[in-house]
Order: structure tokens, then sequence, then C-alpha cells
């Protein structure tokens, strides 16, 4: 087994109210965020095992360092996080880091590209402290709350080790989330799609499918309730996993026949080639319109999924199309609906 780094950095509220949210929301939209040490304004403060962090930064860097990662704790004592770390690096890494750190010019020391984190406590000072840091090691001593004089980033070891990325699946859809909304995932994968379809939804749709069942089961008993909200958001849910769908679709297609790219298309006057769909979401209808496409149809031709593309997937489209209309230009649905 692969030995496992794990380091800890304190991070500091008065530099940014928000830093795990900020960062959140990047990692969200982007699949990986750029955190960073910011160097001390103590300049009599050295780190004693720079060389170490340098070794393990650039053995995380190397280029048979295919699936490593180091474990990055991240805590305010109230608060404590473990990040995926799976580079480390120096270079400018704005373009994937919140505004704030270019905003306030804040001395940047080292970049930890993440690309999942897991929050492991909320707003327990005892819990950090006993549960967490008391498990933890610095040059063979146990982490000290109290009167220390660490400089960090940190090399941490644990008592009892625990490497919290094995499992496939990603953990940062499940920050800041209630009990409720956790439960329900936890049976949703369970009893509806397996962990494997649910590491490959958009987050935004796992977040729209669990919010319509909080909001259903939470009414369930008035049978005069509007349910309008609850078809909106499953409504939502199809339509951003059609869209990532037909996004794999087209550049797969495109590799058969790249002219694919310069089939045209408009979405409310605006005009667009199927080149544009990678960055501009089309409106459903636009997707019937291309699935006829002769182009597409011919390089669909002996796939496995040419009948699905061309004849149920536009039914499922249509369905979906009235459903919402209905939804919203109609009565409202109920239970009695």
């Amino acid at each position: 087994m692969i030995k496992m780094h794990n380091i800890l950095i304190l991070y500091n509220p008065y530099y940014q109210s928000d830093v795990i949210e900020q960062h959140l929301k990047i990692l969200i939209s982007k699949g990986k965020v750029a955190f960073s040490k910011i160097k001390s304004k103590r300049r009599d403060m050295i780190n004693s095992h720079e060389a170490e962090l340098e070794q393990i930064y650039e053995s995380l860097n190397s280029s048979d360092s295919d699936g490593k990662y180091l474990q990055l704790f991240l805590t305010d004592y109230s608060n404590l996080f473990v990040a995926k770390v799976i580079a480390v690096t120096s270079e400018d890494m704005n373009e994937i880091a919140p505004e704030y750190y270019k905003e306030k010019r804040l001395d940047v020391e080292k970049w930890f590209i993440i690309s999942d984190i897991r929050e492991l406590v909320r707003n327990d000072f005892e819990c950090v402290r006993d549960d967490y840091l008391a498990n933890f090691t610095v040059s063979g001593h146990t982490y000290a709350v109290y009167g220390n004089a660490y400089v960090y980033p940190l090399i941490i070891k644990m008592k009892q080790e625990t490497r919290y990325f094995e499992d496939d699946g990603k953990f940062y859809p499940d920050i800041y989330k209630s009990a409720e909304f956790l439960e329900i995932k936890r049976n949703l994968i369970h009893y509806c799609f397996g962990r494997s379809l649910i590491n490959l939804m958009h987050p935004d749709s796992i977040e729209n499918i669990i919010s319509a069942e909080i909001e259903y089961l939470d009414n369930i008993a008035n049978p005069l309730y509007d349910l309008s909200s609850v078809v909106v958001k499953y409504s939502k849910t199809m339509e951003q996993e059609i869209y990532a769908f037909v996004k794999v679709l087209m550049e797969q297609l495109a590799k058969i026949k790249p002219s694919i790219l310069k089939i045209p298309y408009e979405v409310q006057g605006t005009s667009f080639t199927v080149s544009d769909i990678f960055e501009n979401k089309p409106n459903l209808g636009t997707y019937k319109f291309l699935f006829k496409n002769r182009l597409i149809q011919d390089a669909l031709e002996g796939n496995l999924l040419q009948n699905y593309i061309t004849r149920t997937l536009p039914k499922v489209i249509t369905e979906l199309q009235d459903l919402r209309n209905e939804t919203v230009h109609a009565k409202a649905p109920c239970h009695n609906a």
C-alpha cells in the first residue's frame, strides 16, 4: 500500500470569513480548486520541516504519481475538513481559486490543488480537539492545541490511520448538508440509482432531486399542497442530465464526422452551431431538432444507442416539455391531480 502523507493547515477567518464556502463553489463548478497557504507576516517563522515538505510535494507531482494524493486537513479549531490534494505548486493558480486571494493581494506560499473535500466536524471545538487532533502526532508527540509553536503546513501522522478517499465517490456535494438531506441521499443510492450513477450525476441534479423529495415528504399529508416547485426541480434535473449526455454524445459523434460540429441551430433568434453546445446550454427542443439531422443519424448507424437517441429520447423530451409547460402554465399539480 502506498504511504499516505498527511498535512495540517489552520485557516484563518480573518483573511476571509467564508473560506471553505468560496472554495467549495469553485470545486463544484470546475471539478478542482486551488487552496493556498498564505505566507506569515512574521518573518521569524521558519518551517524546520521545509525540506521534508518539498520532498512530499515532489513525490506527489512526479510523473509516476497516477492515483496518488495527500490528505490535507483544514481547521479553524471549530470546524474540520480533509481535502484530497492531487498536486502542489508555486505557479499562478488564480484561475481555479477564489477571487479574494487576488483582490486582497494575499501573499501565496503554495497552491494545493484539491479534487475533493470531506466535512468531518461542524461547529464543535471539543470534538475537533478530542476526537481528531488528539489522534494526530507531530514529530512523535500528540498534537498540542495549547501553547504550541507549530509552523504550518504541518506534517502530521495519525495514531489510527484513516484514508478518507478510498471510496471512488465524491464527498464535496455533501458538505454543509442537513442530516435529513444525507439520509435521503443514502436511500436514493441504496434503492434507486446506486453509487456509480450518483457519482456521474451533476451536483445540481442531486441537489434538486433531494430538495424535491424533502419538499414532497414535508407536505405529503396536505392533499391541496401546490407541487409545482417539486415538478420544476425534477424537470431541472432531467434538463441538466440530458444536457450532460448530449455534450458527451456530440463530442464522440464529431470524432466520426467532424462536420457535425458545424450543424447550425437557433435558440430564441440567436444562431449557433453544434460546436457552441459545449459552452452554451440550448433548450430541450434543440436536441430533438439535432437528432433528426442526417449527419448525426448517419454517425449513429450501427451504434447500440441509435434507437434510444433517435426514437426514445425525443419522446422522453416531449413528455418532459409537456409536463413542465402544464405545471408552469396550467392548474397547479397536487396529490389529487
